[in-house]
């Protein structure tokens, strides 16, 4: 690139100025992967360590996150906007987009990334041309994918047992043998639960994971709703806790009264506020367009006591209707109106709303009663009516169940144990993960052996398959298969076991058998074991993807010569991209 003197309107600059090149570009794009890798090096494999992280919640507010998850370790930092490195940025977007689809795979990704960029650039420093690195990581990237469909065994939706092993694996390292045993079985069962379903889809997301104080766990075939009061920001917390006014009235505000249990109800869904005030003119106003708009105007105690004759009568006359269709329970995402609640309640129609916690669930809930979500009351029909077996509501904790059960529809609830509100999240996230691990093996049919063994498989068949690569892409061949030899090692490493030695015995054990071998590191004292005997497996599609993934970010990474930034000093300068 040539700057100033030829061209007019631009003074000479120095290129130290505003540009890191060649060398210094490559130790530029390093040092982002290598500071990445190192927040979740430790946490990879059964005995991976947990980070505690200081970050903010969605609403900005401070928040401590103990975690052994990558996807969410990296997650809380994009939270707090630490990631200002453009290399560690899009490093962490491409991880991310995989972690958000898959929710399993993320320290893989990572740690694969950094140590092909590591393998990658060391070649470029002894002259071999990014592009050439690019194919021959892309050819060993090929490769690896027949080396996967030889190791991959089928599996079938209905085999629990398997399926069981891919749900433990996925919460290796987060829980206790004896509940994470137990929490498997719990997974299998709605995972089987779906695919009874439906024949060639799996949808996850009518799993709901539920972790509460003094529960004894459980699968519910339909929807749990939890309700509890809505937490203040940070200056009202603040202000509530020196005016005992504010919380009084907070407290009250919610309504903990628990509704009688009903068997066979049906249930009306909206999605939408009961507002009467902007749909009658009888409440107010002369019906003009611009009084529509503004709602209902009183300019005398007359007028109030006719506003409130009218939201009366709107009232009843609507719980009325609902009763007559023969509702005996209306949900509704926005909280209904208190007249309205009472005018319901009289007609004997509970009333559950406020369900917004998440906002699917009032959707979930339609699907598994076989009702229809209606946006204006005034336009429930019969046929928008759906059917629970029973429902009922208990207190748990500091927040209000109500349980819809025995419901017909494909979706279910699965409750865990927990006592404290830290525990409660966790525990939810580490279900939750299992859910979609278990239901990506469902769906593909296809799992994988653990503890390594598809690693050093796919790295043993690329050295042999190395030697007949023609040209220098014969070296990026050899380097993806170091790259991945050192998966292995980071996962001895975090067991304990000395890495070179495991590392060794693992690599002869491998090359001894003929095809790739389902042999793994054992966590107990390093030797190798049968991964897919000792029940350590995980969808196919998790280890393909999280290759991929690593392969096609390397590729980005490994070709840039130049970091430009025109007309900056670099040593002032912190880089912050746009991020949605």
């Amino acid at each position: 690139m040539k700057l100033g003197r030829d061209e007019p309107g631009y003074e000479s600059v120095d290129p130290g100025e505003w540009s890191v090149v060649d060398a210094d570009a490559r130790r530029y794009v390093r040092s982002a992967t290598r500071e990445v890798a190192s927040l979740v090096r430790t946490t990879y494999g059964p005995l991976g360590m947990e980070k505690q992280l200081r970050t903010v919640d969605r609403k900005d507010n401070p928040e401590t996150v103990h975690t052994s998850d990558a996807g969410e370790i990296l997650d809380g930092i994009q939270r707090a906007r630490a990631f200002t490195h453009p290399a560690a940025a899009l490093f962490v977007d491409a991880v991310d987009s995989m972690q958000r689809g898959l929710r399993d795979g993320a320290t893989t990704a990572v740690l694969l990334t950094d140590a092909l960029v590591e393998h990658g650039l060391e070649l470029v420093e002894e002259g071999i041309h990014p592009s050439t690195v690019v194919v021959g990581y892309a050819i060993a990237a090929g490769r690896a994918g027949g080396v996967l469909d030889d190791l991959a065994r089928s599996v079938d939706p209905d085999d629990a047992a398997l399926l069981g092993d891919v749900a433990a694996t996925a919460m290796a390292g987060e829980l206790e043998e004896p509940t994470r045993e137990r929490y498997a079985d719990l997974v299998v069962e709605a995972v089987r639960g779906l695919a009874a379903v439906s024949a060639d889809w799996v949808d996850t997301d009518d799993v709901k994971v539920m972790a509460g104080p003094g529960e004894p766990g459980g699968l519910t075939r339909g929807l749990i709703v939890r309700r509890y009061q809505e937490e203040l920001g940070g200056g009202e917390e603040a202000e509530r806790e020196q005016n005992w006014s504010i919380r009084d009235k907070v407290d009250w505000a919610f309504d903990w009264s628990l509704m009688e249990p009903r068997a066979d109800a049906t249930v009306a869904l909206l999605d939408r506020e009961i507002d009467f005030e902007r749909s009658a003119t009888s409440l107010g106003g002369d019906g003009t367009e611009e009084d529509r708009r503004s709602g209902v105007e009183i300019r005398s105690a007359g007028d109030l006591e006719t506003y409130r004759a009218g939201r009366e009568a709107r009232s009843e006359e609507t719980a009325g209707r609902v009763a007559d269709l023969g509702v005996d329970v209306l949900v509704s995402q926005p909280e209904v109106p208190e007249g309205v609640v009472s005018a319901l309640e009289t007609q004997g129609v509970a009333v559950v709303d406020g369900v917004e916690y998440p906002l699917s669930d009032v959707y979930r809930l339609a699907r598994a009663s076989g009702g229809q979500v209606v946006g204006n009351v005034a336009d429930l029909t019969s046929d928008h009516l759906g059917t629970v077996g029973r429902v009922s509501e208990r207190r748990v904790g500091d927040e209000k169940w109500t349980e819809f059960g025995d419901c017909s529809g494909g979706v279910f609830t699965l409750v865990v144990d927990s006592e404290t509100a830290a525990e409660r999240e966790r525990r939810e996230r580490i279900v939750e993960d299992a859910v979609e691990v278990t239901g990506t093996a469902a769906i593909d049919r296809q799992v994988l052996p653990g503890a390594g063994a598809a690693a050093m498989a796919t790295a043993t068949d690329l050295r042999s398959y190395a030697a007949s690569v023609e040209g220098k892409e014969r070296l990026a061949v050899e380097a993806f298969a170091d790259a991945l030899t050192d998966l292995v090692r980071v996962l001895a490493a975090n067991a304990g076991i000395d890495p070179l030695d495991s590392v060794a015995t693992l690599r002869a054990a491998h090359a001894a058998v003929e095809g790739p071998a389902t042999l793994g590191v054992g966590s107990d004292d390093g030797e190798p074991i049968d991964a897919r005997e000792a029940g350590v497996v995980e969808p196919r599609r998790v280890f393909s993807q999280a290759v991929e993934t690593a392969r096609a970010t390397t590729e980005r990474l490994i070709t840039v010569d130049a970091v430009l930034h025109p007309g900056v000093d670099l040593g002032e300068f912190v880089s912050e991209p746009y991020r949605e």
